[in-house]
């Protein structure tokens, strides 16, 4: 258990060193070869700035906690989300978007993915509250094979922030696969992909780097799913979202992407 403990520690603070490296860009300037070279599991002051809880960090701009989570709910209940929806929250991590949705949905509503175990845990522990838990009874899957339909519900939604912005085509592939086979007739995936002019040619997860996509190789791999998509014009500084369901479901999503517009 804490030789388990331990290794979990050590990827943590490797992935958040990472991210602040590659992805997050906290004006801390060029990185020196001493701390590059640095060994250890302690982090520096201005490695990991103490206001920024770890499982906030890991995720994303451990700055922009609150105000990507707020996004990602608006969005949802802009579309239409009522609390009597099933939705599945796909790469939920530490509850960024959860700690609002659990408590807003009714109970046995809220359905979780997350390979990190730990993440949800952590989440749960600092920003959610083990008395909510109790009350609201969501469902958590710790796989990271995108199989929703383990759950055993057709969900609503779902949502797929910051997901498909770190999988080359093979992993997207299955993970648009799992969701569709999840979806009830109607429901809807909401998520967003990093756009860029270039194609990626890689295989599995990337993380914390992003995976480029051009709109149509990313529809083109949703199509080939089952499901058909449309852009929306939604707050996202760095990624753009897209609404996706089945065919017969499409003039729901053109309405969506017509109707739907950033507030801010």
């Amino acid at each position: 258990m804490m030789a388990t403990f331990e290794a979990n520690r050590s990827s943590l603070i490797r992935g958040i060193r990472a991210f602040f490296r590659l992805e997050v860009g906290l004006s801390r300037g060029r990185v020196s070869a001493n701390e590059e070279d640095a060994g250890g599991d302690e982090l520096t002051a201005g490695q990991m700035p103490g206001d920024f809880p770890a499982h906030r960090a890991y995720v994303g701009k451990p700055d922009e906690w609150d105000l990507v989570a707020a996004r990602q709910v608006t969005l949802l209940l802009a579309a239409g989300l009522r609390d009597n929806h099933l939705l599945a929250d796909v790469g939920c991590g530490s509850l960024r978007a959860g700690r609002m949705l659990i408590p807003y949905l009714r109970p046995e509503h809220y359905f979780g993915v997350e390979p990190n175990g730990w993440l949800v845990e952590e989440g749960i522990e600092h920003e959610l509250g083990r008395d909510l838990v109790r009350i609201k009874r969501p469902t958590f899957r710790f796989v990271d094979d995108f199989s929703l339909s383990a759950f055993g519900v057709n969900f609503d939604f779902a949502l797929a922030h910051s997901v498909f912005s770190h999988t080359n085509p093979d992993l997207a592939l299955n993970g648009f696969r799992g969701i569709a086979e999840a979806l009830a007739p109607e429901g809807k995936l909401f998520a967003t992909f990093k756009e860029g002019s270039a194609n990626p040619e890689g295989s599995g997860w990337l993380y914390p780097e992003m995976v480029p996509y051009t709109w149509e190789r990313m529809s083109g791999l949703i199509e080939e799913s089952g499901l058909v998509a449309r852009r929306l014009d939604w707050m996202q500084p760095r990624q753009s979202w897209f609404v996706a369901a089945y065919p017969n479901a499409e003039g729901e999503i053109i309405d969506l992407s017509n109707r739907l517009r950033r507030p801010l």
